[in-house]
């Protein structure tokens, strides 16, 4: 997709209004991965598809995502995981500022670890955090993810170059070669139907069986 078709999309699925208005201007100036404007439609739609009763969200950041969803169905509640404490600080704030607190249960620590330590069900999962551990968050939500129930994860195709047939910086080569293998092993588990969507910095979406 050429880059004037991208503007286009993300012109048309712009959803900065409000607090996530700020959240967007903050994470910019500050150099704060969150997730593209067409990648957050797409969260909204799905959640309003599904409409979930309990979200789990594997990397908070400052909780632009979380809102989003949050945002699209007013009956569901997220239990959001953030390792770095100063993000987790500043989502609790923004979650205050959109009054969606009360829906909110924030965990500050390393998904690695808390992840095991979850017994809920989830009806829909969203990862969006350490790339080089994806495979480690999948299967762990999929032990958590309901029967019928939703697994997203972003970042699957990491800056075009998991796709790309140029050289890999060397800093970067563990954690496309780990994206690789990730996809394909999504694609190819058993009990659960995968499709790959080329939006933002690619998606995966998995459905349990």
């Amino acid at each position: 997709m050429i880059d004037t078709d991208i503007q286009f999309i993300r012109q048309l699925f712009d959803l900065s209004q409000g607090i996530l208005k700020e959240i967007e201007s903050y994470a910019s100036e500050n150099f704060i991965p969150i997730i593209k404007p067409e990648v957050a439609k797409f969260l909204e739609t799905i959640v309003k598809i599904k409409q979930p009763e309990n979200i789990l969200e594997i990397g908070t950041a400052i909780g632009y995502s979380s809102i989003v969803m949050l945002s699209a169905y007013e009956n569901c509640k997220i239990l959001t995981i953030e390792k770095n404490m100063d993000m987790a600080e500043l989502a609790k704030e923004n979650f205050i500022k959109a009054s969606l607190l009360d829906r909110v249960d924030l965990i500050k620590g390393d998904a690695l670890d808390v992840l095991p330590c979850l017994n809920g069900k989830y009806d829909l999962i969203f990862i969006d955090a350490s790339k080089g551990h994806y495979k480690e968050f999948f299967d762990e939500s999929l032990r958590l993810l309901s029967d019928r129930g939703i697994l997203i994860c972003d970042n699957i195709l990491y800056k075009g170059y998991v796709t790309s047939e140029k050289h890999v910086k060397h800093k970067r080569r563990t954690i496309v070669y780990r994206m690789r293998d990730f996809i394909l092993y999504v694609l190819n588990k058993t009990g659960i139907s995968t499709s790959i969507i080329p939006i933002g910095d690619g998606l995966s979406i998995s459905v349990k069986e």
